[in-house]
């Protein structure tokens, strides 16, 4: 019989070298945080500080090229536009709701549409495509 659970899957930016990189182990006991970079190179991160990075999880969603979403993903919508000049889209978790939604820059919800939709950068390394506030 098939297990019905799947992986749980981080990233993690690192602010001291202003990188990302994908989690591979988490050492709670010690504040401890290792990975790959992601880089052109896949180089190991090493043992890094837990509180000196944040940590985005894996929604579960790929957008319509087959890319996995995560929190702090930028995302393009092609569905919701109809005809209006609209800035990128974050996915953020949202504790009222227990779930990850999908928030533009008015701080508005925005319907998931996984196959219209493409990730365009995160709020980290793309700031500029984020026209709206970070903490609501």
């Amino acid at each position: 019989m098939g297990s019905f659970m799947s992986r749980i899957k981080f990233k993690a930016w690192h602010w001291q070298s202003k990188r990302m990189f994908i989690v591979q182990e988490i050492y709670f006991s010690r504040n401890e945080i290792s990975g790959t970079w992601l880089n052109d190179t896949k180089e190991n991160t090493g043992l890094l500080k837990w509180d000196g990075c944040d940590l985005l999880q894996g929604i579960g969603l790929k957008d319509m090229h087959g890319q996995e979403m995560f929190e702090g993903d930028l995302i393009d919508d092609t569905c919701n536009r109809i005809g209006i000049n609209q800035s990128a889209l974050l996915v953020r978790w949202d504790p009222k709701e227990a779930r990850f939604c999908l928030y533009d820059n008015k701080e508005r919800q925005i319907w998931w549409h996984p196959h219209l939709q493409q990730v365009i950068g995160n709020i980290y390394e793309n700031r500029s495509l984020w026209h709206g506030k970070l903490n609501f």
